[in-house]
């Protein structure tokens, strides 16, 4: 049985129970049914092979770039490189008997990596380094033959890759910022909630009709733009309220949080569940921080913040096992 189907069998099973259709006992059993023994370390020494592989040619390259002190060498070098692993990674992917797929996989993904070097190497050696709105146009650049790289050869590494690129060109930031600390930013939170709204209807299409039909074979494809699409539109919601935004926006990052439940209680989909629940919580302790940091001592303010997330955990949990007797077949 092929890896991504494994993968499938398992989801689907831990799915079901999430969503109370099978008992523990029973996902114990259909998770040792489908477990796949002994490719664990395989995966692992694959894993370290490729990489150890991956970063000593890229070390090679980096040394001759720089002796030669020329953008142009080194995009020459890594555009080469690129092509290499992208010709290798596809031989692997396409061959009937399918003997390294998962090899062919990585490679494929890596070689897309080594592509969006290339660009900005390119445009370092024609126009300088680059500024402004440059790296975003060269993402959104890469993730076009990302994505068509993975619906061609049916792959949901390289759509992953394709779906980071689209996302932080729009204007997903995050940064270093040193002693420890990172920063993330949205640079338009509202537009992004919007792409992030699109993304989902597109997921849940993808995934009940394409996925069905016409693209059968690209199974995941349409969770990959789901679970995008609910992270980047929390993010943004959640970004918008920050610091001390105003009512209206906490208020609609609320009701999303709610919305989203209630999604996957009516669709039976426990990724809409999980990011309300999640973000619904991040919603709350952060008005609740907002408000009490400081006007109440560090041990009460954390005191009181532990009893609220066990009672609301609890209140999710018996809302849960309520609602799990009307589920089951």
């Amino acid at each position: 049985m092929r890896h991504v189907t494994h993968d499938l069998l398992v989801r689907e099973a831990i799915d079901w129970h999430q969503q109370g259709l099978i008992d523990r006992s029973l996902l114990d059993v259909m998770v040792e049914r489908h477990a796949q023994r002994g490719d664990i370390l395989t995966t692992l020494l694959k894993w370290l092979g490729l990489f150890a592989i991956l970063q000593l040619g890229l070390a090679v390259l980096a040394f001759i770039a720089l002796m030669s002190k020329s953008a142009g060498v080194a995009a020459l070098l890594l555009g080469g490189v690129s092509a290499g692993l992208w010709y290798f990674g596809v031989r692997m992917v396409i061959d009937p008997r399918r003997r390294y797929p998962f090899t062919g996989a990585v490679l494929v993904t890596a070689a897309l990596a080594a592509m969006f070097g290339t660009f900005v190497l390119l445009y370092i050696a024609l126009r300088g380094e680059p500024e402004g709105r440059a790296i975003p146009a060269l993402m959104l650049l890469t993730s076009v033959p990302a994505a068509l790289t993975a619906y061609r050869y049916r792959l949901r590494w390289p759509l992953l890759l394709a779906l980071l690129w689209f996302f932080h060109g729009l204007g997903a930031w995050h940064t270093y910022g040193g002693h420890g600390a990172y920063f993330a930013d949205i640079q338009d939170p509202k537009l992004m909630a919007v792409i992030a709204l699109v993304a989902i209807a597109l997921g849940v299409w993808h995934e009940r009709r394409l996925e069905a039909g016409l693209l059968r074979r690209c199974v995941g494809f349409g969770g990959l733009y789901l679970i995008f699409g609910l992270l980047y539109l929390n993010l943004s919601l959640w970004f918008l309220t920050l610091p001390r935004g105003p009512l209206d926006w906490v208020l609609a990052f609320t009701a999303a949080g709610i919305a989203q439940i209630v999604a996957g209680a009516r669709l039976h989909d426990a990724r809409f569940t999980g990011f309300g629940i999640v973000f619904l919580a991040i919603n709350l302790y952060t008005r609740f921080f907002e408000h009490f940091w400081d006007r109440l001592s560090a041990g009460t303010f954390f005191l009181l913040g532990g009893a609220l997330a066990l009672a609301f955990g609890y209140v999710c949990e018996r809302w849960h096992v309520a609602l799990v007797p009307e589920r089951r077949p």
